[in-house]
């Protein structure tokens, strides 16, 4: 919907054969009606609504092959003309088109939604390996997610942060179960094979198109701001803005979660802890987006 009352229009719906729209939805056929006071299929439940004054529509609807997609009204031509088969076959071109784009919109949602769902059965199926951490990794994403909206990223990088923290530890398939199930501290040679699984992460995942632009954030979410974390030693803005939301976090969520060795600490104190790495673990406008939302109180961990 569109013009002065599109806003308040668009939160209420036609039934199939309710009023014009909904006739022209019921027979598929376009309808001109230049004189709605005089049509007997005409509904001002929504002149009512919307305080409007509807004198004159013409529909169409919007067809798919067969399948119908909505339908679509002018109302009130300019300058009180009546509408003509001029209007409706432009019209119907329009409808046409919007019906394709519609469509096409609605398969790529369905496609979307459909790798969400593989997206979150794979990461399930890493968590899996270590019942532990159940959970961490959507956790971890909807933490990430939280930072980047605080940080007024925009919605394409705010999917880009969601998929990143979903899948930040895929590396973890390519560890040995022994070590990641391990309940007493690990020794030197397993910490290096534990530090292995986010480059693992960025070899599953490099091959694959679609995820190109997440690749460093899984790689690199184990690096520090001070240049002293793994597995390259990036420092500073070497690291990328998905490494730095992820490794935030990623420590947020392993702070406040139980683990075989030892209870999680209280979101206030992990929140002290993370505040007192600003600088030095982590990027401090990360930490102070962080600290924003638990201000405002946006800010939720399991448990507390």
């Amino acid at each position: 919907a569109l013009g002065e009352k599109g806003d308040v229009i668009k939160r209420y719906t036609i039934k199939v054969g309710e009023g014009i729209a909904g006739k022209i939805a019921q027979t598929r056929t376009p309808i001109i009606e230049n004189n709605v006071e005089k049509s007997d299929i005409f509904n001002p439940k929504f002149d009512y609504l919307t305080s409007f004054k509807t004198k004159s529509i013409l529909g169409v609807p919007m067809l798919y092959k067969d399948e119908l997609i909505g339908v679509i009204e002018a109302i009130n031509k300019k300058d009180d003309k009546p509408f003509d088969y001029d209007d409706l076959d432009l019209l119907q071109i329009i409808s046409n088109e919007a019906a394709i784009a519609v469509k096409n919109a609605l398969l790529y949602n369905n496609l979307k939604s459909l790798f969400f769902d593989t997206i979150e059965s794979l990461v399930n199926a890493i968590d899996a390996k270590d019942p532990y951490t159940h959970g961490h990794s959507k956790r971890v994403s909807e933490f990430s997610v939280l930072i980047g909206k605080e940080l007024n990223l925009d919605s394409d990088y705010l999917e880009k942060i969601r998929l990143a923290g979903l899948l930040h530890d895929i590396g973890k398939i390519g560890v040995e179960d022994t070590i990641l199930r391990k309940k007493d501290k690990l020794s030197e040679d397993e910490l290096i094979e534990i530090k292995k699984h986010p480059t693992i992460g960025k070899n599953i995942l490099a091959p694959i198109d679609l995820l190109e632009d997440i690749v460093k954030g899984i790689e690199e979410h184990h690096e520090r701001y001070d240049g002293k974390g793994y597995p390259k030693g990036l420092k500073g803005e070497e690291i990328s803005l998905l490494g730095r939301i992820i490794s935030v976090a990623d420590t947020l969520d392993a702070l406040t979660s139980d683990r075989p060795y030892r209870k999680g600490i209280s979101l206030d104190l992990a929140l002290e802890r993370i505040k007192e790495e600003s600088g030095r673990q982590f990027d401090p406008s990360v930490v102070e987006a962080l600290l924003s939302l638990y201000r405002k109180g946006l800010l939720k961990c399991s448990g507390f």
